[in-house]
């Protein structure tokens, strides 16, 4: 069903319309960047299988904290707890609903966004669950998890209150005494959990890593699950001015590269003539021979401007449009003769090169 829809979907939001049998039409874009975040730049189109995913996700959370509501004790008494009770044993039946079966496949990669804030210590264990720092003590100390007596404890089997006293402290055996070299991993780790010791007073719970009140949210599960980078994307440039959506798609389509110039549609395996139509010449030659003169434009450009917004601002002078594309180019011409781009000695012959002039 899932990929039914998948296909549906991205049939109906085919840019270009149409069926196969009127002509064919090459695929602008990725799928997978279609559904990337707009600020990413995609089209936040949400990919139907992982969205799935995150919302299933949900029911996990719901089953780790309504610990006395009636449908999730259904389906403890059904699959029974896992470890901490926080989700059920593995279902490994064939027969039956498997709607449950479904959803808690998704433990693992659900879990690996959860932390355990906590209160009582019973349904935490100490060594595997990350309830202090980002990561388990088994993977931050794993020669002292090695030598330890109780390798599945929970936090509170390692807690007691000595007598006549009232405070909690740590109670961890091993069953061997620790070598010099393994005492500064024995201090750091009894250091880091004596910064937290569990008052026991409140339930054990959950907490969301990806929002910071946590609490679960299905859009964070989800861009988890989308792996979206934090490469930024100019989308406000594109998106938020009030141009046509046509022109808007085109601008996006043009940032990315994936316009069908005739440079990418040879790449896709049409036999073309690779011609530079506004420039009246061979692209290869262009666009490639001249590479590193083109690579000056936008710096110059830049600079060129810069001066003359100083000049009107300070000087109360300014130039006309046809003195500053001169300038332009003499600027180009020392630049390009300063790194030794070119050989030309005329600006005449300097702008035939670069088929700028018929």
């Amino acid at each position: 069903m899932e990929k039914k829809l998948f296909g549906w979907k991205r049939l109906y939001l085919s840019k270009g319309g149409g069926s196969s049998e009127e002509c064919f039409k090459y695929p602008l874009v990725a799928w997978d960047k279609v559904c990337l975040p707009v600020e990413m730049g995609g089209l936040g189109i949400r990919n139907v299988v992982p969205f799935n995913q995150a919302l299933l996700g949900k029911w996990l959370w719901r089953y780790g904290h309504e610990v006395t509501h009636l449908w999730r004790r259904v389906i403890s008494s059904k699959y029974g707890k896992g470890q901490g009770a926080w989700s059920t044993n593995v279902c490994r039946r064939s027969h039956g609903c498997g709607l449950w079966r479904s959803i808690n496949e998704g433990w693992e990669s659900f879990s690996k966004h959860l932390s355990f804030v906590v209160g009582e210590g019973t349904r935490i264990r100490f060594w595997h669950d990350r309830w202090i720092g980002d990561t388990t003590l088994k993977d931050l100390y794993p020669k002292l998890y090695v030598c330890s007596t109780v390798k599945n404890a929970c936090i509170s089997e390692v807690l007691w209150i000595p007598e006549g006293g009232t405070i909690r402290v740590w109670n961890l055996t091993f069953y061997r005494a620790f070598e010099d070299w393994e005492l500064a991993a024995s201090n750091s780790l009894l250091q880091l959990i004596q910064t937290c010791i569990p008052q026991g007073n409140t339930r054990d719970t959950l907490y969301w890593r990806l929002k910071g009140d946590g609490k679960f949210d299905t859009r964070s599960y989800y861009l988890a699950i989308q792996g979206a980078s934090n490469s930024l994307f100019p989308w406000k440039g594109v998106w938020k001015p009030k141009i046509p959506k046509c022109v808007a798609f085109f601008l996006w389509t043009a940032a990315h590269g994936w316009t069908l110039t005739l440079n990418n549609l040879m790449l896709k395996g049409r036999p073309l003539a690779n011609w530079c139509y506004l420039l009246s010449c061979w692209y290869q030659w262009h666009g490639k021979h001249n590479s590193n003169i083109w690579n000056l434009v936008p710096g110059y450009l830049m600079w060129i401007v810069w001066l003359e917004r100083n000049r009107r601002s300070f000087e109360d002078k300014e130039k006309t449009l046809d003195e500053l594309k001169l300038l332009c180019h003499r600027s180009l011409l020392e630049w390009s003769r300063c790194w030794g781009f070119t050989d030309c000695s005329s600006l005449s012959e300097f702008l035939s090169s670069l088929s700028l002039v018929s």
